[in-house]
């Protein structure tokens, strides 16, 4: 990846968690995510983490349309509540 797609990461990822800091942070996810995230971190599987990512921008991208077909401008924020599998 060249420094520039790295650094528009690296912005765009800022400038979220400064936006949406207090949001992420109650959010609960099941337990043991954090641990796995870990084990596929040292088992070097890029593979796994990007298809959770990708599972996320997926349902964000769902809640976006839903919101947006019953009129909304944006979807709810706050309050949300634990992940479950």
């Amino acid at each position: 990846m060249d420094d520039d797609a790295t650094k528009l990461i690296e912005a765009f990822l800022s400038e979220m968690r400064s936006r949406y800091t207090e949001e992420i942070e109650a959010i609960a996810l099941p337990e043991g995510t954090v641990e796995y995230v870990r084990e596929r971190v040292a088992a070097g599987d890029p593979e796994t983490l990007l298809f959770m990512l990708k599972l996320g921008y997926l349902m964000g991208l769902q809640t976006g349309f839903a919101a947006g077909q019953a009129g909304a401008s944006e979807p709810p924020r706050g309050g949300p509540g634990p992940i479950q599998a």
